[in-house]
């Protein structure tokens, strides 16, 4: 093994692509190989980014949360056939928008319920959760806003399209983590303490700021030259009340936490620490595609060059055409990627686990996420 180009290229990012910060950290054969950490999470007072560095996942939370609601179907309370009705009674009388010749809209019922399965594949047609209705709970209720009573007042809105038929990148994780909440009676953020962080030994992951002398600040486009961003800040509304969890998107964590969790997913659900949080059955239909025709022209759409040669599974990217993508991983290699650039990339059969971070809004991450992945590839074979 050699990672010298690995780290040689990581160690241009600050001024070739304007990051201030970067992580990243690797397993192979089941072992760790790999660690490295280059720039700042605060450039002006000179804190270096590093292991403790914590930062937001965006949505790579994605990944976690369909790990919880898999976890439910493998103990038999929820099945992937079940209508998402059955959990959240709001959600049983649907409309969906449809397009007329005219260029106006016309709303008609849904033909089909909403499915557990829908909401994992981000095929179940639901848009948004800043909706007049959600605003008007979140205000009722003083800013509070808890997860499960705002994904209530979602269902007030007309779907998309059709479930099952068309993928539509959209809040269907956030639903995902109201129907935990319902099914085992405690927060998302509770459930996934005791069944993922705590076995698998994730200290540092949380849905609320642990330490904010450890947080990356947030640039927004950054620029490696004059060591300068034109804001820091916030840009994305993750929490539209306080108490809000946001499944799609909410979670904080480290490097170290996450590849921890990407590494069990890896070694199909056996974590380092000897805890077992999934079947290997399970992880297999985690990565099993799940779209065709007009689905996978959507995501194909929708994630551009960047997924060439992947589809979608149970809330991931899965690879089905190494060659379209340029790719060194293996067929069935999966994961997900974060809006300020993070990115996972697990990988059974290659037994080859990658964790990589940034935290910096603007940057066009999604361009060097398959070089990264594949001079990571590169330093092991």
């Amino acid at each position: 093994m050699n990672f010298d180009k690995l780290t040689a290229y990581l160690e241009r990012f600050y001024e070739e692509k304007n990051i201030p910060g970067v992580g990243l950290a690797m397993y192979y054969k089941h072992e760790p190989v790999f660690e490295h950490y280059t720039g700042y999470a605060d450039v002006d007072n000179r804190i270096a980014f590093g292991p403790d560095t914590i930062f937001r996942l965006y949505s790579a939370t994605k990944v976690i949360t369909c790990t919880a609601m898999l976890q439910l179907v493998e103990s038999g309370r929820v099945k992937l056939s079940d209508p998402l009705h059955a959990y959240i009674p709001e959600y049983e009388h649907m409309t969906v928008r449809h397009q007329l010749p005219d260029g106006t809209q016309e709303l008609r019922p849904a033909t089909a319920p909403i499915t557990i399965e829908h909401l994992l594949s981000m095929t179940a047609g639901i848009e948004r959760y800043d909706t007049p209705e959600a605003r008007r709970i979140i205000a009722a209720s003083g800013g509070e806003g808890q997860t499960l009573d705002v994904i209530r007042a979602v269902a007030k809105e007309p779907l998309l399209f059709e479930p099952g038929t068309r993928f539509k990148y959209t809040v269907c994780h956030d639903v995902l983590g109201a129907v935990i909440e319902v099914v085992t009676g405690k927060k998302l953020s509770a459930y996934m303490q005791d069944h993922i962080f705590g076995p698998v030994g994730m200290t540092d992951t949380s849905f609320d700021l642990k330490d904010e002398a450890r947080f990356a600040k947030l640039y927004n486009r950054f620029d490696g030259k004059t060591h300068k961003a034109e804001s820091i800040g916030e840009s994305f509304n993750l929490k539209p009340g306080r108490a809000y969890e946001s499944g799609g998107g909410g979670l904080y964590s480290t490097v170290p936490d996450y590849v921890l969790f990407a590494e069990t997913l890896c070694n199909y659900g056996l974590a380092p620490s000897g805890e077992r949080i999934l079947r290997p059955e399970t992880v297999n239909d985690l990565r099993k595609r799940r779209l065709y025709g007009e689905a996978q022209e959507d995501f194909a759409r929708f994630g551009g060059v960047s997924k060439s040669g992947y589809s979608y599974g149970l809330g991931v990217r899965t690879l089905v055409d190494p060659e379209d993508n340029n790719a060194l991983s293996m067929k069935g290699e999966f994961g997900w990627d974060g809006a300020r650039g993070c990115y996972v990339v697990i990988d059974p059969d290659a037994e080859i686990t990658l964790f990589y971070a940034q935290q910096e809004g603007g940057s066009p991450w999604y361009r060097w996420h398959g070089s990264v992945r594949n001079y990571a590839y590169a330093s092991v074979w």
